[in-house]
């Protein structure tokens, strides 16, 4: 019997460290074929579950520096869904510009708000004059930033951090590595299904 392909939906954009956990983990949970579909939020990621457009769905749920993920903790309220698995992926976190600007045209960083939890004493450190941002919906996730970045529908005074694989998708510039304020930096992901699917 051929096995058919799955569509997983993940909180990530492409580039995100939400596709790397899926790329390196879903077929060690019994998932080999799939077509992952980019939601950047894990509302998003619930919503498609319930309208079965996606037959699993993969979220980071906790984080070794940062602790939970809010975003997450709160779309799982009140949900009913099985958990198929549990990984840990280490993070590295870069800081990424547009290829039209310079580091001193920054004025503002978008990202995640665990980034900022992770990265938080060395943005202070070295980045204290720039504003640090945490949008709504989409713009949560870094890779969404980062495509809209290099789209040019963002002003190139802003500036993401996250996985530097979204610089070489997006074409933007890294200007710094390792972030992350330990190098002992872990993200949990769960992959789940609905219940009796």
């Amino acid at each position: 019997m051929i096995e058919s392909s799955k569509t997983v939906g993940i909180q990530g954009g492409r580039g995100s460290f939400n596709e790397q956990a899926a790329l390196n983990n879903l077929a060690n949970h019994g998932i080999p074929i799939y077509q992952l579909r980019y939601l950047h939020t894990t509302e998003n990621v619930f919503k498609s579950l319930e309208s079965q457009e996606i037959d699993f769905g993969q979220f980071a749920v906790r984080n070794s520096l940062g602790g939970e993920v809010e975003e997450s903790v709160e779309a799982m309220s009140g949900r009913d869904f099985s958990v198929v698995g549990t990984y840990q992926i280490k993070i590295a976190h870069a800081l990424m510009i547009s290829p039209k600007a310079k580091i001193t045209d920054i004025e503002t960083i978008i990202t995640h708000p665990q980034v900022l939890r992770q990265c938080e004493q060395n943005l202070k450190k070295f980045y204290s004059n720039i504003k640090l941002n945490v949008c709504e919906g989409e713009l949560i996730d870094p890779a969404k930033v980062a495509e809209l970045l290099s789209e040019e529908k963002l002003p190139k005074s802003v500036a993401t951090v996250s996985n530097k694989f979204l610089a070489q998708i997006h074409n933007l510039k890294v200007v710094a590595e390792d972030l992350q304020d330990s190098d002992d930096n872990y993200t949990t992901f769960l992959l789940v299904k609905p219940i009796g699917a």
